[in-house]
């Protein structure tokens, strides 16, 4: 697709970039590679281009001679290509071993031309992107940690929790805070202290040794603001009327900042966009001129060179038009 008008009508549409492809036919020159070559500032640390997916080397070249006359005659370019590390002989000994003397002749070389704006995001430096989002938390401060010992005593011949010495008191929670209930007394030995939720089943955070013996505890810590309220401390072997009910409530709140990095690469001149460009100018290598260790110049010719096809395909000339105005020579 070519580059939107509106792009090329601002008062600073951005850099046109030029970008060279050489791609090799499987008959003459056994595969069909493609080399790809830019020769302007290197947009990354491999000195690279890259648009459309595709990855241009930054290599020295020119090309010369696209401009159309107005005899009707197609430009035949030139196009040199630097040979300081025999790179380019390599590539046409290669060749050579499929058809003899070929040294790249027949290979399609296109020239294509877009904006800086439409390579792809690759291409520029990486950037850090810092973002904070602030989330409701209890407040530390507002936190509590609160012990209970826990003894056995049978009132009016049930069993019931007796929590500092109160028989099963309805207690109070604050969620965010943590409740350890101390079950070292003998007379827990078959009655093991544990908390649930009535809709949600077992609650109980932790619990540690066994009941009756030194070190027995269980541990709550009701999360914030996740924790039901309908919870209850019991017995799990004897059931509910052990024990009772418990209320919970929230604690006081702090907003908490969270900070989070990433790295993002864009392109700050506009959007890429792979179909964006000035219309290809395809050739093929005609001859090779120019053989040396500093460069090799080939001279190209266009697809409608190779029919001998001129553009346009009229000229006015006066012996075609003896009639019309005065003609020059």
């Amino acid at each position: 697709m070519a580059i939107p008008t509106s792009a090329l009508q601002e008062i600073n549409p951005g850099s046109i970039i030029e970008l060279f492809t050489i791609e090799l036919n499987t008959a003459l020159h056994g595969s069909n590679t493609i080399y790809r070559f830019h020769n302007g500032a290197n947009m990354n640390a491999n000195g690279e281009v890259v648009w459309a997916g595709n990855s241009y080397l930054r290599f020295p070249i020119e090309c010369t001679g696209f401009e159309f006359g107005s005899t009707g005659t197609l430009p035949r370019p030139r196009i040199s290509i630097s040979n300081i590390f025999g790179t380019i002989t390599a590539i046409m000994q290669d060749i050579n071993t499929t058809t003899v003397g070929n040294d790249l002749n027949g290979a399609k070389f296109t020239r294509i031309r877009t904006l800086a704006r439409f390579l792809d995001a690759v291409n520029f430096a990486p950037e850090t992107v810092t973002s904070t989002s602030t989330t409701t938390v209890a407040d530390p401060a507002d936190g509590e940690t609160v012990t209970y010992t826990v003894t056995v005593a049978n009132v009016g011949g049930v069993n019931i929790f007796l929590l500092n010495g109160v028989n099963n008191p309805v207690i109070t929670m604050k969620r965010g805070s943590t409740y350890i209930f101390n079950l070292a007394d003998g007379t827990n030995a078959t009655h093991p202290l544990r908390i649930k939720s009535d809709a949600g089943g077992e609650q109980t955070t932790l619990v540690s040794g066994t009941p009756g013996q030194a070190g027995a505890t269980v541990t709550y810590s009701p999360a914030y603001p996740s924790a039901p309220s309908d919870l209850r401390y019991y017995c799990s072997t004897h059931g509910n009327a052990m024990g009772n009910t418990i209320t919970m409530n929230n604690p006081n709140t702090i907003q908490q900042q969270t900070t989070s990095s990433s790295t993002t690469q864009t392109n700050p001149y506009g959007t890429p966009d792979p179909t964006a460009e000035f219309p290809q100018e395809i050739y093929f290598l005609d001859r090779k001129v120019t053989e040396n260790r500093n460069l090799v110049t080939w001279e190209a010719q266009s697809a409608l060179d190779l029919v001998n096809v001129k553009l346009p395909g009229r000229i006015a000339t006066k012996e075609l038009f003896p009639g019309i105005g005065a003609f020059v020579g």
